[in-house]
């Protein structure tokens, strides 16, 4: 049996960007475990860290994918002007009608875009793999029930002592029973997926290493995040560094493929796209992603939240909106990054019927 050689751009780099951070979340978590489970709120360098750092960051790297990306906007200028309105106007809808009913959608909106990101990186690994539909159909069985016996395993056992935006965003309360149902698929999709795997490597003779290890990763930090412990702090570190990190680096990755095809390419305007994918220029690249979320998260703070105004000193003279009225434009306002992150995730990635197009964007390959 031999290791598939699937690996998008450069095996190390992925491997500590996009394979790990998972693994490395769930053994941090359980090497601090003692101390993690005694801290009642998120302390104030860690929310900095897994929020400030990774969670918010991760949405403004699709501006290199899309709005910063003078051929990627000329081609999709319309979805790409029309989508942040359209979202703004939605929300205001919502939470004109209540303000749970605006955070419950856009709850179940963020675990969607989370499992189809796993999605995506599943597919982008199973390119060069020997597959038939079923094949596939068994590979995202595995992924989902991964995901969803958590969220069920949530839904079903209260109280949980995290949430994923707000308390009570979840709607709770679901029978016991269904909790169990999801148990049996999982062992049940479980045994099927390994039957498959190990057909696979008797008939082709290779096994596929990052994809294998992205489900595992997937399917433990979901567990360990979310059934095993009942921690808003372990909540955070799982959720978070599995989902950003890898989404992160996959920009990067584009990026820097972009880059090698077309060295002329601009941003919007005469900036030179390549000033952010030169080899050192990872650090420029960051930084313009924690500068966007301190900016955003310190509206938030100001306007909304007042939780951590210690680090926003520029915020600090903003007065905190009580307003129903005037929350139901700002707060869908103040969403718009997330939610068009969310919504235009869905188009940027697609996979094209022959592959093609991640074939030249990711392997480089025509």
């Amino acid at each position: 049996m031999k290791l598939l050689n699937n690996w998008l751009y450069d095996k190390k780099f992925e491997l500590v960007t996009i394979i790990s951070p998972p693994f490395l979340s769930v053994f941090f978590v359980f090497l601090f475990q003692g101390k993690i489970l005694e801290i009642n709120e998120l302390p104030i360098a860690s929310w900095i860290f897994f929020i400030l750092f990774i969670d918010v960051s991760h949405v403004y790297s699709t501006l290199f994918r899309t709005y910063f990306h003078k051929i990627e906007f000329q081609e999709n200028k319309t979805l790409l002007i029309i989508t942040p309105f359209v979202v703004w106007i939605l929300g205001i809808l919502l939470y004109s009608i209540h303000s749970m009913l605006f955070w419950s959608i856009l709850a179940y909106v963020a675990v969607f875009h989370f499992v189809r990101q796993q999605y995506g990186f599943i597919r982008l690994y199973s390119a060069k793999e020997v597959h038939s539909k079923y094949s596939q159909i068994i590979d995202s069985l595995i992924l989902y029930i991964s995901v969803l016996y958590p969220i069920i395993f949530w839904h079903t056992h209260i109280p949980r002592k995290f949430n994923w935006f707000i308390n009570g965003d979840f709607i709770l309360g679901l029978p016991w029973f269904y909790e169990e149902i999801f148990l049996y698929l999982y062992i049940l999709f479980g045994i099927l997926y390994c039957t498959k795997e190990i057909y696979h490597i008797q008939k082709y003779g290779y096994w596929n290493l990052p994809k294998n290890l992205l489900l595992s990763g997937t399917a433990l930090s979901w567990y360990i995040g979310i059934v095993h412990f009942n921690n808003d702090f372990i909540f955070t570190i799982t959720n978070v560094v599995t989902h950003g990190i890898p989404y992160m680096a996959l920009i990067w990755i584009f990026g820097k493929k972009e880059v090698k095809k077309n060295t002329e390419l601009k941003i919007i305007g005469q900036l030179d796209y390549k000033i952010f994918f030169k080899k050192y220029s990872i650090i420029i690249f960051l930084a313009i992603l924690i500068l966007f979320s301190y900016c955003e998260e310190g509206l938030w703070d100001a306007f909304v939240w007042r939780e951590h105004l210690e680090i926003f000193p520029l915020f600090q003279n903003f007065e905190k909106i009580s307003s129903n009225s005037i929350l139901s434009v700002l707060v869908p306002f103040l969403t718009i990054p997330q939610a068009t992150h969310y919504v235009l995730d869905g188009f940027i990635w697609k996979l094209r019927n022959d592959n093609s197009y991640w074939k030249t964007a990711i392997f480089g390959l025509k």
